[in-house]
């Protein structure tokens, strides 16, 4: 009993609620203070408000409106204290004395930040009272005039009042003054004033006028805003802010270098300038400052979006294009060079600018207006277009783009200088950091405008292989859409080999675990990325769109993903709705009209369209060039082969016509003379057929018996084992350009092996550090001698994974590496690899490990990167592009150099570095190039894969 006695004794009881009575009691005490202050009339030299209780009393009195607001909720009733504060005029009282005079100083301030408190907790009724909306709206007056005091105080109040009425439309009439002579809106016009800024007041800033952009259905409102000046203030603000930004700039970030192994190792061969007076991308300035000039050109977009008024949107764009692209950004383009660093700063301006714009009508004006000329038709004479036969059969590699130093300024062959003249004129720069910054820009184009993309490729549209495109007529009739060939599974498993042997001629052994493990993650990825292009969504919605009830709202592939996905391998999905749609034009003159509206269509690229020849220039000289510029070229050519729209035929899978057939054979008979045989009259019978002079070794399949209990075959086993007799083999002719040329760069790797001692296993070293930086950091240095392990760490390079536009937010759970630190380095194949010795370590290390194993020079990381940056190569094809390193300030003769030289060095270093200047380059680039094309190779496997299981790409069996 003791014990529940303490125990009893112990319990506090709880506090009694605080009656009406004494909340009011406590509320005048507050009141009549502050009251007493002011009516003291002690002016005391530099008081300020913080040195009185004020503000401690006026938080009191929101405090108690507010608990007794939640308290009278429920019975709907105005609480003592409400009642007290209106009756007696407190809002009034309290804003007539900060509007005589800010005494104590900064009471205005205490004022406004305690008006925003109660309208911002109270309920909308608050506003309602005349007692409360009146000395709110003279408050707003009287401190509009302040332009600087209290500005970030009043933008806040404004904003909590602009979201007040997006709540209650009915208290736009208290503070939209609509009158036949003058129309007054205070919050709009001084909210209009903060739009351009940064931080906090520019935030709240836009969102206030986006709540009031939505009300603007009213006839008076949408009018007031149409005659105001707010669609000037954007685009004047756009290009204030555009020109704030710097004119030279230097894409780089050294501290990434350092924040795991794959930015290490990938940014030791980065392109590098070093000039005067160039900002860094890296700088918080620079980041402050395009920061502002993208808020600004995302509220334009959002208020297009939110805006009900078809006018006052129509307005903004046209001020747009006037004011900012006109006069600001277009003359940018025609002054920027190559020489000085501000052609990187407006290629990458543009780029950010394309990544940003979403909107379908913004970007049409924006991209329509840098890509069209002055005909507005972006293609010439419909003669001109006509497509000529010779064309198709032409040398793939006629007018490949070489020569960098071909380069002019601005030039334009007919109508004004568009992007396409820019983009074409920068790939031919003889800087780096150009075509680097070019390649960004192109790869947005090609994602994020595919439409627009189209006027940057010689087109003609996709018939089918067997059709043949006629030379002068143009209103001829295409076949009907389901004459239309699809590749025959042979076809398509050849052209997969084909691209998996390139592998092997870089590496047999890495080529055989890639096929054995992993793989099947570049599918999955490759997949997911499809699914969230915006053309195959497109393609699917318009495809379904016929179908009755055959899809549903929010579903982006139109159909449940049981009954799209019937089959990853080789699938036919909407082959029969997409001819009906997505065929192309009845007629040439058609498909002219559709490229001048830059309607998406089903379409094929010539193989000599310039853009390809330029890429595939660039190509040419993959090992010589940096790490940066073949990571952004694979991820152009990735781009390009993505739209479900464009055909892969004729640049990188092969064509129908490029399959041998008996006619393509030739026979030698008793005289040595070859004789061609489609010259010959043969019957059938007599003709010799490609089986009769490939081998093809038969199997005899033992016995089988059906009624054995242990038989364990699929029930399609039947037509797995006549398989071979339903296709003949397939073998090629002829060759895609790309395909042709990674064949070129793969068989040089051959010559760099002979030329390195110890090359595979350098290379096994470079790709673990790449791909499992935690795993090759945990492990000691690899000797040079050993051997490479058949279960080494496969695919999926960190590297190849940077810029290959895998990083996709509608599709954040893809599991591709970056170039950006991770928190986890668990790879979708790790799981899979059970036998794997190191296995342990893809969880054990941590960002901070990584960091301090890439700091530390004695790590293997570190004695790995600096060893093969020390060895140098000359390539078989040297850099077409200048070294970038900043030359000697001083006019030095040999003698001074030597004595110049730091301690310490040897002199036959410095005259190794002096003659290889030019043309050798560290093994360490040479690796990360390697394994780069191997990822490459790999993701346009991936691709022409997954756009047949898609049905993109049909495939047919027999």
């Amino acid at each position: 009993m003791d014990y529940f006695s303490n125990f009893r004794k112990r319990i506090v009881p709880a506090k009694a609620q605080p009656t009406s009575a004494m909340q009011l009691v406590k509320f005048h005490k507050c009141w009549d203070y502050i009251h007493n202050i002011f009516d003291s009339g002690d002016n005391k030299t530099n008081l300020h408000v913080q040195q009185t209780e004020i503000p401690d009393k006026l938080r009191q009195m929101v405090d108690m409106l507010v608990d007794e607001g939640a308290r009278q909720e429920e019975d709907n009733t105005t609480g003592v204290c409400m009642e007290y504060f209106l009756k007696n005029g407190v809002l009034h009282y309290l804003v007539s004395v900060a509007e005589k005079a800010d005494y104590p100083v900064g009471i205005r301030g205490e004022t406004i930040r305690a008006v925003a408190n109660m309208v911002d907790l109270l309920d909308d009724r608050f506003l309602v009272h005349n007692a409360v909306h009146r000395p709110t709206v003279k408050l707003l007056r009287f401190c509009v005039l302040d332009q600087d005091q209290y500005h970030e105080d009043l933008v806040d109040l404004m904003y909590i009042i602009c979201s007040k009425i997006h709540g209650f439309p009915a208290l736009l009439n208290i503070f939209f003054h609509h009158t036949p002579a003058i129309d007054e809106f205070l919050l709009f016009t001084y909210l209009l004033r903060f739009v351009h800024r940064e931080g906090r007041s520019g935030d709240y800033a836009r969102t206030g006028l986006l709540f009031v952009m939505e009300m603007a259905s009213t006839d008076h409102l949408g009018d007031f805003i149409l005659s105001s000046d707010f669609a000037t203030i954007m685009a004047a603000g756009l290009g204030a802010l555009y020109s704030q930004l710097p004119r030279k700039l230097v894409v780089k970030d050294e501290s990434l270098l350092t924040q795991s192994a794959s930015t290490f190792l990938l940014g030791q061969d980065f392109c590098r300038l070093n000039l005067e007076n160039v900002d860094e991308s890296s700088s918080s300035a620079f980041r402050s400052q395009l920061d502002a000039f993208l808020k600004l050109l995302e509220f334009c977009q959002d208020v297009l979006v939110r805006c009900p008024r078809p006018d006052v949107c129509k307005a903004l764009l046209q001020y747009i294009r006037a004011i900012f692209l006109e006069n600001i950004l277009y003359p940018s383009i025609l002054e920027c060079s190559d020489v000085d660093g501000s052609s990187v700063a407006v290629i990458s301006y543009i780029d950010v600018i394309l990544q940003t714009v979403e909107h379908n009508a913004l970007a049409d004006m924006i991209v329509g207006f840098l890509i069209d000329d002055d005909d507005d038709s972006g293609h010439s004479s419909p003669a001109s277009e006509v497509i000529n036969e010779s064309d198709k059969i032409s040398n793939l590699f006629a007018g490949l783009e070489l020569d960098r130093f071909k380069s002019s300024t601005y030039f334009t062959a007919a109508g004004r200088f568009t992007l396409k003249d820019l983009i074409f004129s920068r790939l031919k720069s003889s800087s780096q950091p150009a075509v680097i910054a070019t390649l960004k820009l192109l790869k947005t184009l090609i994602t994020k405008h595919c439409r627009y993309s189209l006027k940057l490729l010689s087109i003609y549209p996709d018939y089918g292989d067997d059709y043949v495109y006629p030379s002068k007529q143009l209103h001829a009739q295409p076949p009907p859409p389901h004459t239309a060939t699809a590749t025959t599974v042979s076809h398509h498993i050849r052209e997969i080999e084909l691209y998996f042997s390139l592998i092997s001629a870089i590496d047999q052994v890495h080529a055989d675990d890639i096929q054995l493990h992993g793989y099947e993650g570049y599918l999955y990825d490759m997949e997911l990325v499809m699914e969230s292009d915006g053309c195959f969504q497109g393609m699917c919605l318009g495809s379904s769109s016929d179908d009755d009830n055959s899809s549903t709202p929010g579903n982006h592939n139109g159909r449940p993903r049981a009954k799209r996905r019937h089959s990853f391998k080789y699938g036919n999905r909407f082959a029969a709705e997409q001819q009906q749609r997505d065929f192309p034009p009845p007629t040439y003159s058609t498909h002219l009209s559709s490229l001048k509206k830059l309607t998406l269509f089903k379409h094929r690229i010539q193989p000599t369209d310039p853009l390809l020849q330029i890429l595939l220039g660039l190509l040419s000289n993959f090992f010589a060039q940096s790490s940066e510029l073949n990571l952004v070229l694979t991820g152009v050519i990735s781009a390009l082969a993505m739209c479900p729209y464009r055909s892969l035929k004729g640049w990188i899978s092969f064509r129908d016509s490029d399959r041998t057939s008996a006619e393509d054979i030739l026979v030698l008979n008793s005289d040595s003379e070859a004789v061609s045989l489609n010259t010959t009259k043969k019957d059938d019978n007599d003709r010799i057929h490609p089986t009769d002079i490939y081998h093809h070794p038969t199997a005899v399949a033992p016995p089988i018996d059906s009624q054995d209990d242990d038989d364990d075959r699929s029930i399609d086993y039947g037509v797995e084992t006549k398989s071979g007799a339903m296709t003949a083999p397939t073998h090629f002719k002829s060759f895609p350009p790309f395909f042709t040329l990674f064949r070129t760069l793969t068989q040089q790797v051959d010559y760099y092996r002979s030329e390195i001692d110890n090359f595979d296993a350098l290379l096994e070293e470079r790709r673990l550090m790449l791909q499992n930086p935690q795993a090759a950091a945990a492990i000691p240095e690899m000797p040079p001698t050993t051997p490479t392990n058949p279960h080494t760490l496969s695919s999926l390079s960190a590297a190849a994974g940077y810029l290959f536009g895998f990083s996709n937010p509608d599709a954040s759970h893809t599991r591709r590496p970056s170039m950006q630190p991770s928190a986890s380095s668990d790879y979708y194949w790790w799981s899979a690899r059970p036998d794997h010795h190191m296995q342990s370590f893809s969880s054990v290390s941590s960002e901070s490990t990584i960091h301090s194993v890439v700091s530390d020079p004695l790590s293997p990381i570190s004695a790995h990167a600096r060893k093969t940056q020390d060895i140098r190569i000359k390539p078989l094809f040297p850099s077409i592009f200048p070294q970038d390193a900043q030359s000697s300030i001083l006019d030095l003769d040999e003698e001074d150099e030597n004595a110049f030289t730091p301690a310490g060095q040897d002199p036959s270093v410095q005259a190794r570095q002096k003659k290889g200047v030019a043309t050798d380059i560290p093994l360490s680039m040479l690796l990360n190039n390697i394994i780069i094309l191997e990822e490459a190779i790999k993701e346009l496997i991936a691709v022409m894969q997954v756009r047949s299981s898609l049905g993109i790409d049909q495939i047919r069996f027999v």
